[in-house]
């Protein structure tokens, strides 16, 4: 018996005659899915039990390939990379897609705060790019496709984002921090506040985000899921650093942009970081695209919600597409959301010429 990888072979001769070979390419993806039991564990990771997530984990879908273009999935909150299952099977069923693209799965900790989280994410795809293409010249390092659900998508945004002065200047407003404390405070904060697009991703895909937060973070039901959040010892240690820097009594100041109390409060739209970070600008090379899902069909669009996350905070005015499709919160899961992707993706293939 002789196997080949079918991601680099398509056919062999025997007899002087060329054999295509037959080729299963989700299946180990499935096995490993089944395996993992990611389901659960990141609904224990959310209240500190279970296997410990402190940091963003990167997966591969196949071995690296230089040659291909690199899409990076990031999950929801209180997800895994279990919820692209659907996405990324369809994705590797596209012949052409297969042959020019390769899947990368974050698996982040949706416990940690938002600001956190933003910049580990940030280190471990520039990481693990530098890790497997030190020169940054090959293809899987250049314009790649980011695609975000829910947090996810909040989270990818950031990705592509300009800090510029913005986050500092809201911070020294609501507290007018001077000398010895605001020097600490820069040190200690500056990996937060100051950042810059990726600039590896060229396109994003954006699928019912939160960009300015939720009002469904301020209801009873999810006030009393982020009391039962708990977060790892060494974010613990950071949240009282900060708190120890803005505030005298040591605690966290809730008006604070860096209320950094979890990932759950982080999506609230009266959340002091995600108003300023809302409006921050996107890398101008970035192309962007948005993948809405509306529930409710019997009120306006602008008005109208996914059930968790409202239109006009998933709404993005410079987006070169806009798909509404008509279903809840967990739309990538749709044939509708995924037809959606593999047009954008097409598109970005198109872009570059390939």
């Amino acid at each position: 018996m002789t196997v080949y990888d079918p991601y680099r072979r398509t056919g062999v001769t025997l007899g002087g005659a060329t054999v295509p070979l037959a080729g299963d390419f989700t299946a180990a993806y499935g096995l490993w899915l089944a395996r993992s039991d990611f389901g659960v564990q990141s609904l224990l990771t959310l209240i500190g039990k279970g296997e410990a997530l402190e940091k963003p984990r990167l997966y591969l879908m196949q071995p690296y390939d230089p040659k291909r273009r690199t899409i990076i999935m990031l999950h929801g909150l209180a997800s895994s990379p279990e919820a692209w299952i659907n996405v990324a099977n369809e994705l590797l069923g596209d012949e052409r897609l297969r042959q020019h693209y390769q899947i990368w799965q974050v698996y982040y900790p949706t416990n940690v705060p938002v600001p956190i989280n933003n910049i580990d994410i940030r280190n471990v795809i520039e990481r693990s790019i530098r890790h497997f293409d030190p020169s940054g010249t090959a293809p899987a390092s250049q314009d790649i496709v980011l695609i975000g659900h829910s947090m996810g998508g909040l989270l990818g945004r950031l990705a592509v984002s300009s800090s510029g002065s913005q986050l500092w200047q809201d911070l020294l407003r609501r507290h007018p921090l001077e000398g010895n404390r605001l020097e600490r405070a820069r040190t200690a904060l500056s990996s937060y506040m100051d950042f810059e697009p990726l600039p590896q991703v060229s396109r994003s895909v954006f699928v019912a985000a939160p960009h300015r937060g939720t009002p469904f973070a301020e209801t009873r039901l999810a006030r009393l899921a982020a009391s039962m959040v708990a977060l790892p010892a060494s974010v613990l240690n950071q949240v009282k650093e900060v708190a120890e820097l803005l505030t005298t009594q040591g605690a966290i100041d809730p008006n604070s942009p860096l209320d950094t109390a979890n990932g759950i409060r982080n999506l609230s739209d009266q959340d002091p970081f995600i108003q300023v970070a809302a409006d921050l600008p996107m890398g101008q090379n970035v192309r962007v695209h948005s993948i809405i899902a509306n529930d409710t069909p019997d009120v306006p669009l602008v008005d109208s919600s996914d059930g968790l996350v409202p239109y006009r905070s998933a709404h993005l005015s410079g987006a070169l597409s806009e798909k509404v499709i008509s279903y809840s919160h967990s739309v990538q899961e749709t044939p509708a959301a995924i037809l959606e992707i593999r047009r954008i993706l097409r598109l970005h293939l198109d872009g570059l010429g390939e």
